[in-house]
Formats: C-alpha cells, sequence, structure tokens
C-alpha cells in the first residue's frame, strides 16, 4: 500500500495492486470519524484524469453527505477492509516518518 496524494486533516488517497482507497476524515462539531472506501474504475479513472481537485472535491461532498445522513443514496463504494485499512495506516505511518525526518535536516 502507497499513499498516493493527502490533504492534510482531510482526505488522503492509497493504492495498491487491487485499487486505489480513500479515507476522509469527517468532522461534526465534537465529534469526528473516517469514511474508508475503495473506489470503482469509473471514479479511478476521474481522478487519473482530473487529478488531485477531482479527489478534493469527492472528499469534500462525501463529508457534506455524511453529515445529512444521506451517503448511501449517492454513493455505492464499497468500504475498505481491515487489512486494507491496516496496509493504509503503515502507509501512512511510513509518510509521517519521512516527513518528520525531512524537518530534522
Amino acid at each position: 500500500m502507497q499513499l498516493i496524494e493527502i490533504e492534510p486533516c482531510f482526505w488522503e488517497l492509497y493504492k495498491n495492486s487491487e485499487g486505489i482507497y480513500l479515507n476522509v476524515l469527517i468532522n461534526m462539531s465534537a465529534i469526528s470519524w473516517e469514511k474508508t472506501m475503495c473506489l470503482d474504475e469509473q471514479t479511478i479513472q476521474q481522478y487519473l484524469t482530473q487529478g488531485k481537485d477531482f479527489i478534493d472535491g469527492l472528499a469534500k461532498r462525501i463529508e457534506s453527505n455524511q453529515f445529512r445522513k444521506d451517503y448511501e443514496r449517492f454513493y455505492s463504494y464499497p468500504d475498505a477492509s481491515k487489512k486494507q485499512k491496516e496496509g493504509m495506516l503503515q502507509a501512512f505511518n511510513k509518510y509521517k516518518a519521512t516527513q518528520n525526518n525531512s524537518h530534522l535536516t
């Protein structure tokens, strides 16, 4: 698993040989949670042609739909598995370590 794009404190985009995964941090006042999903081929193609701005807009729409509790009405992305989420966490920790090391030099 590899972290390929990030908007700190909002979303992260990961990739492995099986697909591309989006992790969105949903913030509602005193509570927050993560929505982690596997992107479909159409969404992956849109990302490949439109780039980071496309993912940023998608993450904002997903967050908004989570607030309104109508996510399932608009999106059918399957949730990432526990194994996929573990791989994402490892990739994020690796990214964070390289960021910390670059600040030390």
